[in-house]
């Protein structure tokens, strides 16, 4: 991130006063003066760097890093230890600010540096340091190098650049000759061991465009000039033979290109066109080589590409040396330091130099312990989805969240599949969650269907959207599993409803319940369940009374001989089996719901003469039902009485009863086989044909009620778990039931 100048209120230090040539120089020195480090032992193999940082400047002891909090450390190569050296206003990087390839770091008296008034040179080998007050000469500070500092005072329609250091063991402030007579938005770009990369406007016309120079520090003259012209947006690099650029060419480009000239007198200019205004903000040279890339965190970008820092030998081919780059500058040495990562190794802090062959190499030299490619940080995936419980919730830890992750559930019997697509990006940093909720339901569109109870598998791709790395693939196994529902005849938990036409064929069609679709509840297509079932004057489904999974149904036929069919969980059922004869004085059956509270759904059944019997459910199929008792008589005002199950928050299942005036009852199960006095619901329930107790449709495991109406259009009543309004408003569905076709 390159700085812009921010004014900031003067910082007096109790430091004396020099004069120097024809102006006053703030020059203070503790410790010792200046002087070469003797060179450092070789580096231990990866040292720590604090995540998010990036790299500022480097010497031969150690590196200059700032971190998120913008508080800048200067990082010791030999044993790691930091020390704090001060606080900036940014993370300003690919400048000479706080210094460039030497072990002295400037730091100002303003976090924003360029306003500062007073510069302290620290020289983090020796521990000495030099204070340079700059408001005494009125210069504006633009950067160091070693124990160099460069600065302008403004003149009129010019600026003057000087050189402010010591020269055997005297202060010097030394105008820098050899610029243009009439220089403006002068400004210091790089640094190597006694020289500064300058920048500058001479000349103005219509696309007006910068010249670059090389200043001899000690000498305080222009060395080289030519070569390289830009725009104020550019960034460059210095070394001992060449200087380098990358951005547009003059203001308002919009291409950009990299160029290097050969410092001396053959310049040798090279460039080539980057074709995008973002191709690069970042440039360096090592050896024969130019490094240039854009300055893309890991958790940044849009391509592989893009991101990638390349070297490219000067005049010749370009090859990929990172996976991304955020900062770079160079070392005493010649290397270039680099924040960034590779798919390899992570992030981390890199030294990038030249082998014996000319061939630039990497090694880490700081690590933040985070991975470059997409990683898995940890997880949280049920092996089991109690769907009956509602929602399979799943948890993933990524390392970054700019990754587009697509999941897929399948159902390993039948392979139907569900896909989730999660192609949100979270461009910040840091570790992610990947949270997935699944309804349960299984296919898409027309194909939807709730999930099958049973053994599946689940698949999540995270594909990197910057493509640094390869995707991430893991995969795991779990199981559905749910309590018996009364009318789930397919072993998937959503309630079936059955029909049967006047020519006695029995259809089944499977229901599934879509909270982020209008209708909610849907019917899938309709199968066949059994032919000849107009032999039988009354078919219920009455739940699971044989002790498995799948819901049963009762038929009466009309000689009075009651006969079980039990659900196979495949949407059939098997051969019959005769319950017993003399239910012929029934005139309504009805089942489904617990009124005794010992989790076996139970047979209601009124004589005409009005009373109530109940047949308790035994879990055997051999004996299905107990001998019958009594609930009370009266029941004969009611045309319609449907076992719901539990609609009231209660432990047993309830009965619900409309009279002949439409009016609707709630009888709450009071657990012990019997119900309690009637509870009005409400009137103008006369218009519906029929009244199921379906189950729980929509998921919430409270027991619902499913309505038809003569001209075969349905609807659903949620039961609300209060026994005060049981239902909530009616919910139309898209399950059409024929005027012609028995409800079960």
């Amino acid at each position: 991130m390159k700085r812009s100048a921010a004014p900031g209120p003067r910082r007096s230090r109790p430091f004396r006063r020099v004069l120097g040539g024809a102006v006053a120089l703030g020059l203070a020195v503790s410790g010792g003066t200046f002087a070469s480090s003797a060179a450092a032992a070789p580096a231990k193999p990866v040292l720590k760097i604090t995540p998010g940082s990036e790299i500022v400047s480097a010497g031969t002891t150690g590196f200059l890093s700032v971190d998120t909090k913008n508080t800048l450390r200067w990082t010791r190569y030999a044993d790691g230890t930091t020390t704090e050296v001060g606080q900036d206003s940014g993370q300003h990087t690919q400048d000479i600010a706080h210094g460039a390839a030497s072990d002295v770091v400037a730091v100002g008296d303003n976090p924003s540096i360029t306003a500062s008034r007073e510069i302290t040179l620290r020289d983090m080998a020796t521990g000495s340091s030099t204070l340079v007050d700059l408001a005494a000469g009125g210069y504006t500070y633009k950067g160091a190098v070693g124990p160099w500092v460069i600065a302008v005072k403004p003149l009129e329609g010019a600026e003057e650049a000087h050189v402010l250091g010591l020269m055997d063991g005297k202060l010097t402030d030394r105008k820098i000759t050899g610029l243009p007579e009439k220089t403006r938005k002068f400004t210091a770009v790089a640094g190597t061991p006694g020289s500064a990369l300058v920048r500058f406007a001479g000349k103005t016309h219509p696309f007006e465009s910068n010249d670059y120079a090389v200043v001899d520090l000690a000498a305080a003259r222009v060395s080289d000039n030519g070569g390289l012209t830009t725009d104020d947006r550019a960034t460059a690099a210095l070394s001992p033979t060449y200087m380098a650029s990358v951005g547009a060419p003059h203001s308002g480009g919009k291409r950009v290109s990299v160029s290097v000239a050969q410092r001396g007198p053959e310049r040798r200019p090279w460039s080539e066109e980057l074709y995008a205004d973002d191709a690069a903000n970042m440039v360096g040279l090592v050896g024969n080589w130019v490094l240039h890339g854009y300055a893309d965190k890991v958790y940044e970008g849009y391509a592989a590409y893009a991101s990638a820092l390349y070297a490219n030998f000067i005049g010749g081919p370009m090859h990929k040396v990172l996976d991304h780059a955020t900062s770079t500058t160079p070392t005493p040495e010649g290397d270039l330091l680099v924040m960034g990562g590779t798919v390899e190794q992570g992030e981390g802090l890199y030294r990038i130099s030249t082998e014996a062959k000319g061939e630039p190499v990497t090694k880490l030299v700081a690590s933040t312990g985070e991975p470059t490619k997409l990683t898995l940080l940890g997880s949280s995936v049920p092996a089991v989805a109690d769907l009956s419980r509602g929602s399979w919730r799943a948890h993933w830890q990524l390392s970054r969240r700019n990754a587009s992750v697509y999941i897929t559930l399948r159902h390993t019997a039948s392979g139907k599949e569900r896909y989730i697509d999660l192609p949100t990006m979270d461009r910040a940093p840091g570790p992610k969650s990947l949270d997935v909720e699944w309804d349960g339901l299984l296919g898409h569109g027309s194909d939807t269907m709730a999930a099958p109870n049973g053994d599946y598998t689940w698949q999540l791709t995270a594909r990197p959207n910057n493509g640094i790395g390869p995707d991430l693939d893991l995969n795991g196994k779990f199981t559905v599993r749910r309590k018996p529902a009364p009318h789930d005849y397919t072993d998937n938990g959503s309630p079936d409803v059955l029909s049967r036409d006047a020519a006695g064929n029995l259809s089944l069609q499977d229901t599934y319940h879509d909270s982020r679709d209008t209708p909610q509840l849907k019917g899938t297509e309709s199968k066949t369940a059994g032919w000849g079932w107009n032999i039988y004057d009354k078919v219920t489904a009455v739940g699971d009374v044989a002790g498995a999974s799948a819901g049963d149904v009762v038929a009466r036929d009309a000689s009075g001989v009651l006969w079980l069919y039990l659900g196979k969980g495949d949407g059939t059922f098997d051969g019959r089996l005769k319950v017993g004869a003399g239910w012929d004085p029934y005139d309504a059956i009805t089942g489904g719901s617990d009124l005794n509270g010992d989790g076996r759904s139970d047979l209601l059944a009124r004589d005409r003469s009005g009373v109530l019997w109940l047949y308790e459910g035994t879990g055997n199929w051999r004996t299905p039902f107990a001998p019958r008792k009594k609930i009370g008589a009266g029941w004969d005002i009611y045309d319609s009485i449907t076992a719901v199950g539990d609609v009231a928050g209660a432990s047993a299942g309830d009965v619900v009863a409309r009279d002949r005036s439409g009016v609707l009852w709630l009888f709450l199960g009071t657990g012990d086989g019997n119900v309690d006095s009637r509870v009005k619901i409400g009137a103008g329930w006369g218009g519906y044909r029929q009244l199921v107790g379906i189950g729980d449709a929509n998921r919430d495991g409270r027991a619902d009620l499913f309505v038809t109406t003569p001209d075969g259009a349905s609807y659903l009543y949620q039961g609300t778990g209060n026994w005060q309004a049981p239902f909530a408003p009616r919910e139309l569905t898209d399950i059409k039931t024929p005027s012609h076709a028995t409800i079960a």
